[in-house]
């Protein structure tokens, strides 16, 4: 008998040990759905916010490349409506993303957005339909950021 009551209080000591420690782990269980939930509510809350912010972002064109370049174009000599036609034919180059039109009789300004270098806006304006306003004889200036034309000068 003595055996059976030594066994019964061993039984009964590891039993409450095992209840324990399950309930310890129930709880490090709960504890971790909690931040697994948490997580999942800040991942669609997170998603939601991407989605909301991009439908007021501009979209992108398809082959428009992230990094754009800003070029002034200076241009004295020209009146409202050739300014408004050669800031057309700019719109129409290929790599150009926007332009920005100012006018004023002392001389106006054309600011355009575009890929690649100033350079390579030079050149692609000199194919298109504007291509007498950027004659070379009416060049002033060319550098990084800026192209100077003047027009109606003497030869």
């Amino acid at each position: 008998m003595k055996n059976i009551s030594m066994m019964c209080v061993t039984l009964l000591i590891f039993g409450s040990t095992s209840l324990k420690a399950q309930n310890v782990f129930d709880k490090i269980d709960n504890a971790l759905n909690k931040v697994d939930k948490a997580s999942n509510t800040a991942g669609k809350a997170g998603g939601t916010g991407d989605k909301l912010l991009g439908f007021f972002s501009k979209k992108k064109k398809a082959g428009d490349v992230a990094a754009q370049n800003s070029t002034v174009i200076t241009i004295n000599g020209i009146d409202f409506g050739a300014l408004r036609v050669l800031n057309e034919n700019i719109q129409k180059c290929k790599g150009v993303e926007s332009t920005k039109m100012k006018y004023a009789a002392s001389g106006s300004i054309v600011q355009v957005q575009h890929t690649g270098s100033s350079e390579d806006l030079l050149k692609l304006i000199q194919k298109s339909d504007a291509k007498d306003v950027f004659a070379d004889k009416n060049l002033e200036g060319l550098e990084d950021g800026k192209i100077a034309v003047t027009l109606g000068k003497k030869k």
